[in-house]
Order: structure tokens, then C-alpha cells, then sequence
């Protein structure tokens, strides 16, 4: 009898992460798979990527809409609730075996919660990556106590989750299942991605703007966009290159980092609400450096040899594999950041040469097989050790 599987999935960074594991339980003929829809997913302001998920061809089973989108803190903790609520209904009516999920988002505790009331064993990917200044942080460590399975994506990561108490034969370093997509991705050329972005970085160098903003500094999400948004506007100017951005999650503060790009976009700069994955692999591959606080410099740039610039607290703790700057909020700081990661040969080839922690790429057939080993009628998978 097939395994089944419920994978819940509420933003396009979580499910970049999360899909080519679902491409392998879809493809396993020991997998029932079915996905829970929520949170930006189903946001027009966030470029409505259920329409992703519905090409890539799995099976929706619910759209949870719990997004409440405030830009206060109240925003969260209250969409939690729906979530939990919605996503009770769904595992009652679907029975799964498994419930599937990545990170510390809202979809995390939710899922962990439903899955522990309701007897349902729940597997994390992500658990024991520390998250500095951010509530993601706690509610993370909360998921990796709470889930049943772990799989993480670094092996410092595995050995914080036995740290918590957590029994080993639960952890399974699998590395992260993301850098997938970049192994799989066919290559594009600059003058298409240049076409279909409506902007020339055929003939010329660009960076990559992802920021985000962070939860213990909400207030100061305007001056920290502008200033950042100044120094990079300023360089593009003066070096002729291009910038592309993406725009922010939807956290409290987005709004006002949205403002602050708005108040410094030029004919150098363009932002989207989101981009098609084959798109923005391809615009990783040729960009010259990344620049904010997304989870992206962290876990993925190594494998693309990226240097990336991190200006402020947001993933400060977290495993850097060297190619990693972290800068605080001055404009002449981030500049001189950003123009050494474009121009400075040595830092260069150094990045070019780095290890990368965070696994070779297959982490997605290692996750599958560890839940295909999984024997459903051993009681010790769903009962928890007593710490003393």
C-alpha cells in the first residue's frame, strides 16, 4: 500500500526548496502525494504562484487563504490560527501517513501542531538552522521539537537537532533539496533572460536585490530598504550596470520596504513580484553578486559561486560558506561591499573555490528514501523521548 504524503507549502522560497522532493514522491510508485496550498501563494500582490505549482502538475487538494495582510504584528500569530483550523479539516478528510513541510514560516508551527494533536507523523526540512534577531528563530527550534523527522540541510544542522534532545535515528542530514533546481535548470542566454525581463543585461553586468524584513526591527524596515536601496542605486550609477530585484515576503515591514524601493527605482533598476524558476536560476547564474538578507546567500549561492552582500542582522548564526559578507546599514560600507565582491579577482576566486556545506544536489532522493524506510506500525516514530 502507497505511503500518503500531504506537503504544505505557503511561499515561493519555501516551495522552491520543497519541490524537487515532491517531484521524486510524485515519480515513486510507494507515494500517494498531495499538496496543501496556503498563505502568499494565493496573494496577486505576491505574483499568485499557485499557477506554478498547478504546471508543475501535482495535486492540490486545499487552498487555505489565512494571509492577513496588515503590515502589523498581529498579522501572523492570527493567520496561524486560520491555518491551524483549515489545515485540521484537511488531514481529517485526507488521513495522510506523512505531513511534509520546510522551514520556520506559519505553515511550519501550523503544521506541527495539526500533525502532533492528530497522530500524524510530521518530517521538517530545515531543522536546527539558527535564525539571528528573527521569531522564525524560536519557532524553528519549537518545529524541530515538535516534528517527528528531520531532515537538515547542513551537517552542523543535524548535530543541533541531536543537541535538542532529539533522537538520532529521526535526523538524517540530507543537505538542501533546492540546490536541485539549479542542477536541472537548462541554461538560458542573456539576451532571452534580457527579453523577458524588458531590461539589458545582455550587454551589461547586474546585481540581484533580494531583501526581507526582520521581525525584531519591524519600526526601522523603511530606512533600512532606503539606505541600502541609495547605496545600490548609487553604485549601479556610477559603475553603468543594472540591478534586479525581487520583491519582499510578507512579513510585517514588507510594506515598508516596498515604499522604499519605489521612492529609489530608476531606468537601473526594476523589481518583480516573482519570477519563474528556470528564470531566476538562469539570472542567478549570471549575476555578479546578490545583495540583502534573503535565505538564498546562505543556502544556495555557493553552489552558484555567487558572492553575496548581507546588509544587517537578518541571517547572522547561520552556517556562512564564505561567500557571505555582512555589512551593516551605512552607504559607503555596503558600496565598497558590493564592489568587492564585483571587482576583486582574489575574493572571486576564492568564492569559486569554496566547499559548500549544505550538501551535492541530491538531497531530494535522500529525503524519499529515508520516509520510504519508514515502517508506519513501529510505535517509536510517533512517541517521543522524555528528557530528564
Amino acid at each position: 500500500m502507497k505511503k500518503k504524503i500531504l506537503a504544505v507549502t505557503g511561499i515561493r522560497s519555501e516551495y522552491d526548496i520543497l519541490y524537487p522532493v515532491l517531484k521524486e514522491l510524485q515519480n515513486s510508485k510507494n507515494f500517494d502525494l498531495k499538496i496543501v496550498v496556503t498563505g502568499a501563494h494565493l496573494s496577486d500582490w505576491h505574483g499568485f504562484t499557485l499557477e506554478k505549482i498547478e504546471e508543475d502538475g501535482f495535486e492540490i487538494v486545499e487552498k487555505i487563504d489565512y494571509l492577513l495582510m496588515t503590515n502589523r504584528k498581529t498579522q501572523r500569530s492570527k493567520g496561524v490560527g486560520l491555518l491551524i483550523e483549515g489545515l485540521t479539516q484537511t488531514v481529517d478528510r485526507e488521513k495522510p501517513d506523512f505531513l511534509i513541510f520546510v522551514g520556520d514560516r506559519e505553515e511550519s508551527i501550523a503544521t506541527c501542531v495539526v500533525g502532533n494533536y492528530m497522530d500524524v507523523l510530521v518530517a521538517h526540512i530545515g531543522g536546527g538552522d539558527p535564525v539571528y534577531g528573527n521569531s522564525d528563530d524560536p519557532i524553528r527550534i519549537a518545529c524541530s521539537k515538535l516534528a517527528h523527522i528531520h531532515f537538515a540541510t547542513a551537517n552542523t544542522y543535524a548535530e543541533n537537532i541531536k543537541k535538542l534532545g532529539e533522537e538520532e535515528f529521526r535526523i538524517c542530514f540530507s543537505g538542501n533539496p533546492a540546490l536541485n533546481n539549479i542542477l536541472e535548470t537548462k541554461i538560458i542566454d542573456r539576451n532571452e533572460l534580457s527579453d523577458f525581463l524588458k531590461i539589458d543585461i545582455a550587454n551589461n553586468e547586474y546585481i540581484v536585490v533580494l531583501k526581507h524584513p526582520l521581525s525584531s526591527e519591524v519600526k526601522d524596515s523603511y530606512e533600512q530598504m532606503n539606505i541600502s536601496m541609495k547605496a545600490i542605486s548609487e553604485f549601479a550609477i556610477e559603475k553603468k550596470i543594472k540591478v534586479i530585484g525581487i520583491y519582499p515576503n510578507t512579513d510585517p515591514g514588507s510594506y515598508d520596504i516596498l515604499k522604499a524601493i519605489d521612492d529609489n527605482c530608476n531606468e537601473n533598476i526594476k523589481f518583480y513580484k516573482t519570477l519563474p524558476r528556470e528564470i531566476f536560476v538562469n539570472l542567478m547564474r549570471n549575476a555578479k553578486v546578490l545583495v540583502g538578507n534573503s535565505s538564498m546567500g546562505i543556502l544556495e549561492a555557493p553552489l552558484y559561486k555567487l558572492p553575496v552582500v548581507n546588509i544587517g542582522n537578518r541571517q547572522k548564526g547561520r552556517l556562512n560558506a564564505g561567500n557571505v559578507e555582512f555589512v551593516g546599514y551605512d552607504k559607503i560600507i555596503i558600496k565598497n561591499a558590493i564592489n568587492k565582491a564585483f571587482y576583486d579577482e582574489d575574493y572571486r576566486e576564492f568564492v569559486k573555490n569554496l566547499i559548500n556545506p549544505y550538501g551535492d544536489g541530491y538531497a531530494h532522493k535522500k529525503i524519499v528514501s529515508f520516509l520510504d524506510e519508514i515502517n508506519l506500525n513501529d510505535e517509536k516514530w510517533y512517541t517521543k523521548r522524555k528528557l530528564i
